[in-house]
C-alpha cells in the first residue's frame, strides 16, 4: 500500500532565509497525511482538538503520541474505536526537526485544529546542537492581554501577543522575529519617533526585523499574534 506524503502543514503563509511560516488548518472529519519535518519547529495551537493517528502509523509512532499528548480517556467516534488525544488552546510546541517522518492524523473532534507552525530554516550553531523537545501549557485555559513569553532555550524564544481595541504593547527590545498573525485588525506602529498604520490579515505571516517599537491597536477587534524570536 502507498502512503501518501503531504507538507509540514497545509498552508504556506512566508518564507525566507531563516524560517518558513505554515498554518495547520484541518477541519472536523479531515484527514491530513504523513509528513516530514527536516527543520526545528514551533507548533502552536489556537483551538482545542481532539485527534487520532492514521491507522497504518507505525506503532512507534503512536506510542510517541501518547507520551507526548494528552488522551485523557477521551472516547472518540472515530470508526476504528480509536481513543482521541487531546491538544489544547495555546498549547506550544518545540520539536526537533531531524527528518523524522510524523505520523498523519484524524481530527474526530468538532472543532477545526488551527495552529501556526513555524520552522527555523537557519542552522543550528555549535552551542545549540543540544537542543530538544519542549513543551508548555502555561496559557491554557487563560485569555490573556498584552504579550506573554511562552517558552524559551538557547535557539529561540516565543512569543504571544493579544491586544484589544485601544491596548498597547510595552516598547519591545530589538529582536527579529517569524510572526504569524491569528486575528489581524489596524495596527498603529511607533518606531524610532515615527509612527505608522499597518493592517494585517487574519491568518497571515511576516518577517519583523530587528528594532524597538510599540504596538497600538488602533482597530476595532482584537489582535492576536504568536512569534519566534531567532537567537
Amino acid at each position: 500500500m502507498s502512503v501518501v506524503i503531504g507538507p509540514p502543514a497545509t498552508r504556506l503563509l512566508f518564507e525566507n532565509d531563516d524560517v518558513k511560516i505554515w498554518m495547520m488548518d484541518v477541519a472536523p472529519g479531515e484527514t491530513y497525511p504523513h509528513h516530514y519535518h527536516d527543520y526545528d519547529y514551533v507548533l502552536f495551537y489556537t483551538t482545542d482538538v481532539l485527534a487520532t493517528v492514521h491507522d497504518d502509523a507505525p506503532p512507534e509512532h503512536t506510542t510517541l503520541w501518547n507520551a507526548r499528548f494528552d488522551h485523557g480517556g477521551a472516547e472518540s467516534e472515530y470508526p476504528s474505536g480509536a481513543r482521541g488525544i487531546w491538544t489544547y488552546a495555546h498549547s506550544v510546541f518545540f520539536i526537533p526537526g531531524t527528518g523524522f517522518l510524523s505520523p498523519g492524523f484524524v481530527n474526530i473532534g468538532t472543532t477545526s485544529m488551527v495552529s501556526p507552525l513555524i520552522e527555523v530554516k537557519r542552522p543550528r550553531r555549535t552551542d545549540q546542537e543540544h537542543i530538544g523537545f519542549a513543551r508548555t501549557d502555561a496559557l491554557v485555559g487563560l485569555s490573556p492581554n498584552g504579550t506573554a513569553h511562552l517558552l524559551e532555550n538557547d535557539r529561540l524564544r516565543v512569543w504571544y501577543t493579544a491586544l484589544a481595541p485601544g491596548e498597547s504593547t510595552t516598547p519591545s527590545p530589538p529582536r527579529a522575529s517569524a510572526v504569524c498573525v491569528i486575528d489581524g485588525g489596524l495596527l498603529a506602529v511607533d518606531e524610532r519617533g515615527a509612527r505608522r498604520d499597518v493592517e494585517l490579515l487574519n491568518l497571515s505571516g511576516h518577517w519583523r526585523d530587528r528594532g524597538e517599537r510599540q504596538f497600538s491597536n488602533v482597530g476595532s477587534t482584537v489582535y492576536r499574534e504568536i512569534s519566534v524570536e531567532l537567537k
